[in-house]
């Protein structure tokens, strides 16, 4: 597969590699016990937003600021990057899984977020549940099978974010999806590259930008769902800035100017 590490391997505490994948990275050269120490690390400020994320959630949870389904949103890349950092760290198969399955689980749990309004696609998204599990359970060893599935459920899940985009004025003026789909696709470009021009782009760490990236867009994406969700019941939003960097969405305290067409407060917040 392009992308494998063609290198000697170097054996650590971990032992054989068995997972199916060996990142474009030398292992065990900075420790004994992380096979591969970059895109092992690089989990870690993902990891870090998350739990931030979902501490402040509790706060506007709260004071109704932003619903429960979202609160419960932060808690997926929480877990998908604890897997990552399992998986990188140690390279079995067993860490593959507690990599991989988290990606798609906690995928459609945010068609779920949009979804659970339809009776009929709540149960449709089950059971595509259940069969991509058995699917992936046959499959066994096959990479292939597992990047196609979360390929198809990341395409799907653009595709019903533009549909909500489009749906209120509100939430397309805070660029939210725009912004998530930048960080997310620029992302994924390096993923690529990683694997494509590797080893000659081995000092690159491309595929540990790819976690810093994907993290963001992923956080991203919950704002731009967390306005849908407000929007949805006719709440005002308020866009501020974390650190003057990243936005965060959450219901206005301000009582809104229109009862059809709520707005949204763009406002700067310097300190986390």
């Amino acid at each position: 597969m392009a992308g494998v590490n063609d290198t000697l391997l170097l054996h650590g505490y971990w032992g054989t590699p068995t997972s199916t994948v060996d990142w474009c990275e030398d292992n065990y050269v900075w420790s004994y016990y992380i096979a591969e120490w970059w895109n092992s690390w690089s989990n870690v400020p993902p990891l870090l937003l998350a739990l931030y994320a979902l501490y402040k959630s509790r706060l506007a949870y709260a004071n109704d600021a932003q619903p429960m389904i979202i609160r419960y949103a932060y808690i997926v890349p929480l877990v998908i990057f604890s897997g990552s950092f399992a998986f990188h760290s140690t390279l079995t198969y067993a860490g593959q899984l507690l990599d991989e399955l988290p990606m798609m689980y906690g995928t459609l749990y945010f068609h779920y977020i949009s979804l659970r309004y339809h009776a009929t696609m709540k149960w449709v998204l089950v059971a595509f549940a259940v069969g991509l599990t058995i699917a992936l359970s046959i499959a066994g060893h096959a990479p292939l099978a597992f990047q196609s599935a979360y390929g198809f459920l990341t395409v799907a899940l653009v595709v019903r974010s533009v549909v909500m985009h489009k749906q209120h004025k509100d939430v397309s003026q805070t660029r939210l999806l725009h912004l998530g789909s930048l960080l997310y696709a620029a992302g994924f470009v390096l993923w690529i590259a990683d694997q494509a021009f590797c080893p000659s782009a081995k000092q690159l760490h491309l595929h540990a930008i790819w976690h810093l990236l994907s993290g963001a867009g992923t956080f991203v994406w919950i704002q731009f769902a967390c306005a849908y969700e407000l929007s949805m019941h006719e709440k005002r939003l308020h866009v501020q800035k974390i650190a003057c960097i990243l936005p965060y969405c959450s219901r206005s305290s301000a009582p809104s100017t229109s009862s059809t067409h709520p707005t949204f407060v763009l406002r700067e917040l310097v300190h986390i």
